[in-house]
């Protein structure tokens, strides 16, 4: 019987054979076409990622400031005259010598009695103590206040007054004088003022920052108002929270606004 040749193996038959022409092109052809669409897939990206800068592009941030010099037309001041004695009549009676040296310092400046406002008497016993100090029963003195409040718009009239309790003092009349307090009763109005003057300030700076750019300002994509600082004439205090001055009866008020505008396209 004759046997079979090992020519006839179950390997496949085209398994060592070179590959044709045919495929080699065919597969030139496909690495070709898909480098083709990779470089037009990557120039749109970048085309569409310079299109995205172009239109996104940084805001122009200012800031808008306005100051305005104004005066006092609103004063206030308080003193409290004291009277320490041993007993509650010579107490009385020196706080009436005291209340009457003020009221005719009063009376005699130029504020009206309209103005002018005195409380009642307010009595305080002082207690002994012992020498560990704690109080004990017994009263060892009194002690009498009675408080004067000026609330006037003659700013000139309240400042001297406040300056004149000095000659009282001076008499031996135990005064508690207070600054005077000086306020501007138009400042809520001003402050409104003052803010539009502001934010016409930044829209300027804006609009100088975008000359000789090929792009201009755009529409107002943000605005924030700052605290105002109220300080005396010529003063450069600023506080974070706002400053608002009462010392001074000439004073300064600055106002800021910060805002964002998109870049016109």
């Amino acid at each position: 019987m004759t046997s079979l040749s090992s020519s006839s193996s179950s390997s496949p038959r085209f398994s060592n054979a070179p590959r044709s022409s045919v495929d080699i092109g065919w597969a030139m052809f496909m690495l070709g076409g898909s480098l083709a669409v990779g470089l037009v897939l990557a120039s749109q990206s970048l085309g569409n990622a310079i299109a995205h800068f172009n239109d996104s592009a940084a805001p122009i941030d200012v800031r808008g400031v306005a100051t305005r010099a104004v005066t006092s037309d609103r004063a206030s001041w308080s003193a409290t005259i004291v009277a320490r004695a041993a007993t509650l009549p010579e107490a009385f009676e020196i706080q009436q010598r005291s209340t009457a040296a003020l009221t005719k310092m009063l009376a005699a400046s130029a504020l009206a009695k309209d103005t002018i406002e005195i409380s009642e008497i307010d009595s305080t016993q002082i207690h002994a103590k012992t020498p560990d100090g704690k109080d004990t029963n017994t009263v060892e003195s009194y002690v009498l206040n009675q408080r004067v409040r000026v609330l006037s718009d003659n700013v000139k009239a309240v400042a001297e007054m406040s300056r004149g309790c000095t000659n009282l003092i001076k008499e031996g009349i135990e005064i508690h004088s207070q600054s005077p307090s000086f306020q501007v009763s138009s400042l809520e109005q001003l402050k409104l003022q003052l803010l539009r003057e502001a934010t016409e300030n930044a829209a300027e700076r804006a609009r100088l920052l975008a000359v000789g750019s090929s792009k201009g300002v755009g529409h107002l994509l943000s605005a924030s108002q700052g605290v105002f600082q109220i300080v005396p004439e010529g003063s450069t205090d600023v506080s974070d929270y706002g400053y608002n001055d009462t010392s001074a009866i000439r004073k300064s008020v600055r106002a800021t606004v910060s805002l964002r505008y998109a870049i016109a396209q």
